[in-house]
């Protein structure tokens, strides 16, 4: 049973819709049972930047966050067309200033770099 403030947040593995729980200690968590995944909340910022999460998903659905996030972080390489995620270990550096320079394709032989600045948007 759910009542009208009952509150959600997707799981990050699969997505699916869970109800976010409260510990007796007044601490938001959420357990995603398929998945086998429990997260608690549990520092005051962490609490307060979670709350804001969750009311972001009251407001915009799941599925337009997710689209959102896929805008933001696939990226298409120059060189081969072929799309990826952006992740840490693709991310390159400039050899002169170590700032970041770009994300890598890591497809094998392909040596294109999708420009930190093409991604914001």
């Amino acid at each position: 049973m759910t009542g009208k403030d009952t509150q959600w947040f997707p799981c990050p593995i699969c997505l699916k819709p869970l109800d976010v729980r409260t510990s007796k200690r007044k601490k938001p968590y959420v357990i995603c049972s398929p998945c086998g995944v429990q997260m608690f909340i549990r520092e005051r910022a962490g609490i307060e930047a979670f709350g804001m999460l969750v009311e972001q998903g009251l407001k915009a659905d799941v599925l337009t966050r997710i689209g959102q996030l896929e805008q933001r972080y696939r990226l298409q390489c120059p060189e081969c067309k072929k799309s990826f995620w952006a992740r840490p270990e693709l991310l390159g550096t400039n050899w002169f200033n170590t700032k970041a320079s770009g994300y890598r394709c890591p497809e094998n032989n392909c040596q294109g770099v999708v420009p930190i600045e093409k991604q914001a948007s």
